[in-house]
């Protein structure tokens, strides 16, 4: 390249795909599903829990691990770790109303009911329910402890 060249810019006014793991709406829903599937009737859960579930959701290929070490087939910690695109889809969620926040946990309100029950009648995110379903009361504090070696 010559001393005389100039290098020029260019702007694309082509979208560029956001991956489906970054998309806010996508983690909306995921954050929903996992209160309404694992806490039931409280319609609650503690922060710490719901990132971990969040995280497991978002890494399908790696359900199998996440199942054999909360059925207790596996002493192998699987590897978890904070999400700042969760927090993201959090902050989001509350100023749409969805979830709010209260000492320490992640409360539905009626319209993230409303936005999951949507969800369910649309058939969306049915793989991710049942892996809730199956194996996500299997979280416990004790387990949330050693995954995250106490720091979250």
């Amino acid at each position: 390249m010559s001393a005389e060249s100039k290098l020029r810019g260019v702007i694309n006014l082509r979208p560029y795909p956001v991956p489906i793991e970054m998309r806010p709406l996508w983690r909306i829903c995921l954050i929903l599903n996992s209160i309404f599937v694992v806490s039931g009737d409280k319609r609650y859960l503690d922060a710490k829990k719901l990132n971990i579930l969040v995280w497991m959701l978002i890494r399908k290929a790696r359900w199998r691990e996440y199942e054999d070490f909360l059925c207790g087939n596996s002493r192998v910690l699987p590897l978890v770790s904070v999400d700042t695109a969760t927090y993201k889809a959090v902050e989001f969620s509350i100023a749409k109303g969805f979830i709010k926040l209260g000492e320490g946990r992640v409360y539905l309100t009626e319209e993230g009911v409303r936005l999951r029950t949507l969800l369910m009648d649309n058939e969306i995110m049915s793989s991710e329910v049942a892996f809730l379903s199956e194996v996500g009361r299997k979280l416990t504090n004790e387990k949330v402890k050693k995954l995250t070696g106490e720091l979250l």
